[in-house]
């Protein structure tokens, strides 16, 4: 098992309380209604605190919380100990992703592509583990325009560092339109945050055709 780096250990710490007055805020709605549409073999990366889990419908047949995060992973375990879907807890990159082709139903991701490596492979890993026809939802804050793009490009340094890797500049939007995805919907909203480098949001539907 690996140990969680200093960074990961800061970022669970502040991360879960700060996110809490967000979902209050508004954002949990957001969460539900978006995970409405999770059906079938569900995955969802990097799950975090599992701030998503309430809001999966109950009649999933499996729901698969990846996170790579240590100290995150065992916020998660707690979290999840009974919970109504059969969940199971996994380690792993999203860059490699430890499934066979066309495992799941459902995938799904909440603000995770701005911290990942290398998003565009994530994405094409993404894409393999779903079943032809399945959907990848996501939930993405993303690169803003005007003075806000220039102020998310001189902070990114100082986020990346304090938020366990997270580009507050990260244009995903414009990478997903490069993927083999066919985008069903997607909607343009708002952080409900004060912190105005995360405040770009996009919510979505994306299908492997």
């Amino acid at each position: 098992m690996t140990t969680a780096t200093f960074g990961q250990r800061l970022f669970a710490r502040w991360y879960p309380g700060f996110m809490a007055r967000v979902e209050r805020a508004g954002q949990a709605e957001m969460r539900r209604a978006q995970l409405a549409r999770a059906h079938g073999r569900t995955l969802e990366i990097g799950a975090g605190n599992g701030l998503s889990v309430p809001h999966y419908p109950d009649d999933l047949p499996e729901l698969v919380l990846l996170e790579p995060n240590p100290a995150m992973r065992d916020r998660l375990t707690e979290l999840v100990g009974t919970p109504a879907v059969p969940v199971t807890i996994v380690d792993g990159d999203a860059h490699a992703l430890r499934f066979p082709d066309a495992s799941f139903d459902t995938v799904t991701a909440s603000l995770v592509f701005c911290s990942v490596r290398d998003p565009a492979l994530a994405l094409r890993e993404v894409h393999r583990v779903l079943k032809p026809g399945g959907r990848f939802l996501f939930h993405e804050h993303v690169r803003g325009t005007g003075v806000r793009a220039v102020f998310q490009d001189l902070l990114t340094p100082v986020q990346r560092r304090l938020a366990d890797g997270c580009h507050a500049n990260r244009d995903f939007e414009s990478l997903l339109g490069t993927t083999d995805f066919e985008v069903e919907a997607i909607e343009h909203t708002r952080m409900p945050t004060s912190a105005s480098t995360i405040v770009p949001l996009v919510v979505g539907t994306a299908r492997r055709v």
